[in-house]
């Protein structure tokens, strides 16, 4: 009976015909194909024997392990599988090869990401005294017909002989790997192969035994939309502002951790409204209100926003909404500064505290270690809130940044604990990766112009606000009644709020309103109830036990041009009025004054009562972003760090009396 040797390069399961089909040989297009039926007339215990044999070939694919495959004289159908017996008297033998992004196990069960930075660890092992220090270089190629790309090897590795076999040791511990970077990778199949290892001493190259081949798959992923707002505040004559390093580690830290190939980010710095030291809440409610004017001005709606605050003057403890259901709106906050928390010494801890806080806008919730207080009831699969339970299980691997002076580092999964809790040492478990890449595919589908809090889910009155409501599409389209967005702050166990935010909106939208925690009651110029709209209060994610249940109101409703007030209801009591409708504020002279660190801006006005926003564009016009919202009058000064020099912006302002409003801008202007 004939045998093929090689490597697995490729299974298909055709299910409905109960065949697998297996290219076996040294390389993609020099492959045999092999069959693998299953048939009606096979008893349990030959089924039993087939799957064992798909579960030895699939293995064997992602360990990369040569195979020896027989087969009849004239027949591709596979009778027996084994691994090849490695040469024990070569000098190195090849103990595994590992392809991480984050967090992996051997068995590579994490799925790779097309265009997310990619690290290959060979694992060796030099069995004979003395021990040696090698370097290496492998091969990759994408498709059959591709010419190998060669890569060397990031690192010498020193092969003690004390360690020869012990895997586990050498997952620990990025300096006991030979590590090589892939260049960027696009969707598909990649197979990789070991080119040479090289004696470093003698510049000779070494026998090495034990091949491994592995063929991986790198998938398509949505991308992570985030847009990082850092708030400006004074205290005792000081002004505090997140640093430019503040912001680069929060998104370096997001790309080598989070489940996305692609990350869209952008950045601006605001002035908070809320006198310090202000909570989360607050931020919350002002960064809520930026993006809905954002959105509203035709900004992709997946698009996630977060808060950072600098601890110079206090340290304000993040918080954020925790949705059930794909929700982009979900907004969050934290501090960011240099204090290492006695583990973190990158010069910045706002990053990881920034992936806990997103984490929870993704949905995710505590798992209940470290002192927070279990509200992840799917039950956290590891103890402790590691990254696994056993040390030749998961292992996180951070693949480090050289633009920002970061090295690669491997994060042993029973010392690291998962991001969600409240432990030292963070990164993603695999649980909360998959978690996340979950959700991000589902905010993916909604679309640019979805609609924030609706899953996709069919029958029971879900879907499309137009198709389960069309009253409130007639409503929208006869835009007889005006669009406001309405942000407020809630204390539901003291039953008091504020309402902070009152903006009109060009484009009419719908956002569904869950739950019955608190009312918005819209009142005529004569105090007569024109519309009770039930509203749901996002509590924060850090409450514990005890905490006063606290959160915001984020809503859109619609509201009649005769309205004059809207009341913030909770628990049957009126705890806030907030006045519309009155005379539009008259804003003329917008005049833009360049400095060497700020821009700025000022209008004059008249004494009409009123809020002001104020907008920037670097496309002469075609997309505004918010950068001040809910001002008492039409100056602000503008942070430059993040115009480049010689770009050309212009400005906006615009006042409102919370139902109509009106625009001033300025030409374009080059920084």
């Amino acid at each position: 009976m004939p045998t093929t040797t090689g490597f697995v390069q490729r299974i298909t399961l055709l299910q409905a015909s109960r065949i697998a089909c297996v290219w076996v040989g040294p390389s993609p297009n020099l492959a045999e194909v092999l069959v693998l039926s299953m048939t009606s007339s096979d008893s349990e215990h030959h089924l039993q024997r087939k799957h064992a044999t798909i579960d030895v070939l699939s293995s064997a694919q992602i360990a990369g392990r040569q195979v020896d495959v027989l087969h009849p004289d004239n027949s591709a159908e596979i009778e027996q599988v084994s691994t090849t017996v490695c040469n024990n008297s070569a000098p190195i033998q090849v103990d595994a090869i590992e392809v991480t992004q984050g967090i992996q196990d051997i068995a590579q069960s994490i799925p790779l990401l097309a265009g997310k930075r990619t690290v290959v660890r060979v694992y060796l092992s030099h069995p004979n005294s003395p021990g040696i220090t090698v370097q290496g270089e492998i091969s990759i190629r994408q498709g059959p017909s591709d010419v190998p790309f060669v890569i060397p090897s990031e690192n010498v590795v020193v092969l003690n002989p004390a360690e020869a076999g012990n895997l586990p040791i050498k997952r620990e511990d990025a300096t006991r790997s030979l590590n090589f970077v892939l260049p960027a990778t696009t969707e598909g199949q990649m197979g990789i192969e070991i080119s040479s290892i090289t004696n470093t001493v003698t510049g000779t190259a070494v026998a090495f035994t034990c091949e491994r081949r592995p063929a991986v798959w790198f998938h398509a992923s949505a991308p992570l939309r985030l847009r990082v707002v850092g708030f400006r505040y004074t205290q005792n004559g000081v002004s505090y502002v997140p640093t430019p390093l503040d912001f680069a580690l929060l998104q370096s830290w997001l790309g080598r951790a989070f489940p996305a190939g692609l990350l869209v980010i952008t950045t601006t710095i605001v002035d908070a409204i809320a006198t310090p030291p202000f909570n989360c809440g607050d931020i919350n409610a002002q960064l809520a209100a930026i993006r809905t004017l954002d959105m509203d001005l035709g900004g992709d709606e997946r698009t996630h926003y977060y808060g950072i605050v600098s601890d110079g003057g206090f340290f304000m403890r993040g918080c954020a909404g925790v949705p059930s259901e794909p929700s982009p709106d979900a907004v969050g906050s934290g501090p960011t500064g240099s204090g290492t928390w006695g583990w973190d010494t990158d010069g910045s801890y706002g990053d990881w505290y920034g992936g806990h806080e997103l984490g929870h806008t993704y949905g995710r919730r505590h798992p209940g270690f470290c002192g927070e207080t279990m509200n992840d009831l799917d039950n956290y699969p590891f103890v402790n809130g590691q990254l696994a339970n056993a040390n030749d299980s998961f292992i996180g691997f951070d693949v480090g940044d050289p633009a920002n002076g970061l090295p690669m580092q491997a994060l042993p999964g029973m010392q690291w604990r998962d991001v969600m809790t409240y432990c030292n040492f963070q990164w993603l478990s695999a649980y909360t990766y998959l978690g996340i890449r979950r959700r991000l595919a589902a905010e993916d589908a909604l679309g640019s112009d979805g609609i924030p809090g609706l899953a996709p889910v069919s029958g029971g009155g879900r879907g499309r606000p137009d198709q389960r409501f069309p009253h409130e599409r007639q409503r929208f389209e006869a835009r007889s009644e005006i669009t406001v967005s309405v942000v407020a702050t809630v204390n539901l166990t003291q039953r008091t709020g504020k309402i902070q935010y009152v903006n009109p909106l060009e484009k009419p939208k719908f956002r569904e309103q869950v739950g019955e925690d608190a009312r918005l009651c819209v009142n005529g110029p004569d105090g007569q109830l024109l519309a009770e709209i039930p509203i749901a209060v996002r509590l924060d994610s850090e409450l514990s036990l005890g905490d006063d249940r606290e959160g915001i109101v984020d809503a859109i409703i619609t509201v009649d041009p005769t309205s004059r007030a809207i009341e913030l209801v909770v628990a049957d009591r009126v705890v806030d009025t907030y006045k519309v409708g009155g005379p539009l504020p008259d804003v003329r002279a917008l005049r833009a004054e360049v400095g060497t660190e700020s821009i700025a801006i000022a209008a004059d006005a008249d004494e009409t009562e009123g809020t002001y926003s104020v907008q920037v564009s670097t496309d002469a016009g075609q997309i505004w972003q918010t950068i001040g919202i809910g001002l008492k009058t039409p100056s602000l000064d503008i942070d430059r760090s993040h115009f480049k020099p010689g770009q050309d912006i212009r400005i906006r302002v615009i006042a409102t009396n919370g139902l109509q409003r009106s625009v001033i801008m300025t030409d374009n202007f080059k920084i």
